[in-house]
């Protein structure tokens, strides 16, 4: 198999588009879609979706007039069987002037048609989830880098805090920065620093709730409640709010390891020091006594209590209450 990134892929007889992560196979196949059209303005494009009816083969014999075509088959992992036996049949020989682009979101189904591109090492374009923040920061600074821009690590991370959940929203509120901090003759500033990123997620519940966490990790009670206060006010959902506290907590807890860094979990190196010198004023029991408050809230903010605002108010009382018992 022959890896290349979305914004590097080129045309070829075959591609392979392989992942979960439906942004990336997005952006390769649009990409494949505008180097056909810029290639031959006239392209023919077929998607071949399961339940077409149509055939690899209708749309991808000899023409009479020798037009260049697209062929996409969408959702290989949900091709019938006779497709994935025309695919098979095609690979060894492809047409000259036809573009096959397969789009595999995941799953075992199709196992020997891709084992068989594997071998045939048909350029692949790798769409799967970024999962490590890491990942997501450089994510990040490439979507920057892409657009003749420029963005500080710490900010970078900054904003994978605030919108590291969902990498399609991730890449708009990126693109929504850019545009925000480039001038109207299209002259770009400094790299985008951290204060920037605040100003913009400053209203984002995850940002909220972070800060809400932060608070209750330094033991700030009162500027913690009043920090949730604000956000229930605006509406968060208690859900997503417990869901970024507990984050912030396993975080904690997992700094305090024997032999954690950076790059054995996965965060910025920023990050690391910020939760290592807040770990002073914590110890393993207070830990421990804080991710039972966690996991309870999660536990009754999903339908386990009635009022699901008092339980995330309790959350956060018994976090401050455990940093102080130590």
């Amino acid at each position: 198999m022959s890896e290349v990134e979305w914004h590097s892929v080129a045309l070829s007889p075959i591609t392979l588009i392989k992942g979960t992560e439906s942004l990336i196979a997005a952006r390769a196949l649009e990409r494949l879609r505008t180097l056909a059209r810029e290639q031959n303005p006239e392209v023919a494009i077929h998607e071949l979706p399961g339940e077409s009816g149509e055939s690899l083969v209708q749309v991808a014999s000899p023409s009479l007039f020798g037009e260049p075509r697209l062929v996409i088959v969408p959702e290989l992992q949900n091709a019938p069987d006779a497709l994935i036996a025309e695919i098979l049949d095609y690979l060894p020989s492809p047409e000259p002037d036809v573009t096959l682009v397969l789009v595999h979101r995941g799953g075992n189904r199709g196992k020997k048609l891709l084992d068989a591109l594997t071998k045939a090492k048909v350029p692949t374009v790798p769409a799967a989830p970024l999962k490590r923040a890491a990942d997501k920061q450089a994510f990040v600074t490439a979507e920057f880098t892409r657009a003749g821009r420029r963005i500080q690590p710490d900010a970078a991370a900054a904003l994978v805090d605030a919108f590291g959940t969902d990498l399609s929203e991730l890449a708009a509120i990126s693109r929504q920065l850019i545009d925000d901090t480039t001038a109207d003759d299209g002259t770009a500033p400094a790299p985008v620093t951290t204060s920037e990123v605040h100003a913009l997620t400053a209203g984002r519940v995850e940002s909220t709730a972070f800060a809400v966490a932060d608070a209750a990790i330094a033991g700030r009670e009162q500027e913690a409640l009043q920090l949730l206060a604000q956000a229930m006010l605006a509406g968060a959902d208690p859900v997503p709010i417990v869901a970024a506290i507990a984050s912030k907590m396993r975080s904690l807890a997992a700094v305090t390891a024997p032999g954690a860094t950076a790059r054995t979990l996965g965060k910025p190196e920023w990050m690391i020091r910020n939760l290592s010198r807040e770990a002073r004023s914590w110890t393993d029991r207070s830990v421990a006594r804080a991710l039972d408050a966690v996991a309870q809230a999660d536990h009754e903010v999903k339908g386990a209590a009635r009022d699901p605002r008092w339980s995330v108010q309790h959350m956060v009382m018994e976090i401050c209450r455990a940093r102080r018992a130590r």
